[in-house]
């Protein structure tokens, strides 16, 4: 019995099979990009320096949902809690600059598929888009009265950290309309703490 293959047969099998190898290969880098980059070391740290802080949950009357406010155990100087907040922007654009410097090896290789370069350039927008979100929220809290902020975002969160003298559940509500306005994440997946 001959099996007859024209060339559509042919060219739609092989995209099928491209696309499989393709979306197996983009789940096998992307599982372990953060491995790589070292953001495991880092999400620990961030996970130490939240269980320093007691969370309180707040419910804003404005927006009618709830939020989580976390609140400082430790009372510190204006120099430590300013030293806190430039280490930890420092951390953060060492992170980024790490894991740009991959992608970036990515779209120099020659031995890397054009699919991964494009993967690549893809992330390194990314990476840009969240870097200047966060930029922008963070100058924009402090326009708001705050002595400082950093905001850290993912895809589907962000966690702000302020100094103040205490969180109301009016500045909670500008600080998570800024972050809603900019990002679109949801008020149940914005965290807010209170260094102070």
């Amino acid at each position: 019995m001959k099996i007859k293959l024209s060339r559509k047969t042919i060219a739609i099998s092989s995209l099928v099979l491209m696309l499989f190898v393709i979306g197996y290969a983009y789940n096998v880098f992307m599982s372990t990009k953060y491995d790589t980059m070292g953001f495991d070391i880092y999400e620990s740290e961030l996970s130490e320096f939240m269980n320093e802080y007691e969370t309180v949950d707040v419910v804003s009357e404005e927006k009618e949902s709830s939020i989580s406010v976390v609140e400082s155990k430790d009372e510190e100087d204006q120099d430590e809690v300013s030293s806190f907040f430039t280490e930890y922007r420092l951390e953060r654009e060492k992170n980024r600059a790490k894991e740009y410097d991959m992608w970036q090896n990515i779209i120099n290789s020659d031995k890397a598929e054009p699919t991964f370069k494009t993967l690549a350039q893809e992330e390194i927008v990314k990476i840009v888009a969240l870097t200047e979100k966060e930029m922008i929220i963070e100058n924009l809290i402090i326009a708001r009265g705050f002595d400082d902020a950093l905001v850290f975002l993912t895809d589907d969160s962000a966690t702000v950290v302020v100094a103040a003298k205490e969180l109301t559940p009016a500045s909670v509500a500008k600080i998570q309309d800024i972050v809603m306005t900019k990002t679109k994440i949801p008020a149940s997946n914005i965290k807010i703490m209170l260094k102070d």
